[in-house]
């Protein structure tokens, strides 16, 4: 079943490469078929925000790779909460 989460990543997760890292791991899920639209940005207060929309194991699948991180980075909690699905979401992209 189809799902659309916000994830919010607390830590040393800005100036790391982060969101390349998203973006990178992301297409390679969608390569493999487990298929995820969205995008990932950098906010002011020095978090990252992934939305992400696609079947529940596959954004399981994300939660971990957001946990885990590029190696400079330093996860420290994520925040997440379900949204409504948004149809017009196609690709996976990084917002500046």
């Amino acid at each position: 079943m189809k799902k659309r989460y916000e994830f919010l990543i607390f830590g040393k997760v800005q100036g790391v490469g982060f969101r390349r890292f998203v973006k990178y791991r992301v297409d390679k899920l969608n390569e493999a078929g487990e298929i995820l639209s969205g995008n990932v940005c950098n906010l002011s207060d020095g978090s990252v925000r992934v939305i992400a929309q696609g079947e529940e194991g596959t954004l399981e699948k994300l939660y971990q790779i957001l946990e885990s991180g590029p190696i400079k980075s330093e996860v420290e909690r994520i925040q997440s909460h379900q949204l409504d699905i948004d149809e017009s979401l196609k690709d996976f992209e990084i917002l500046k």
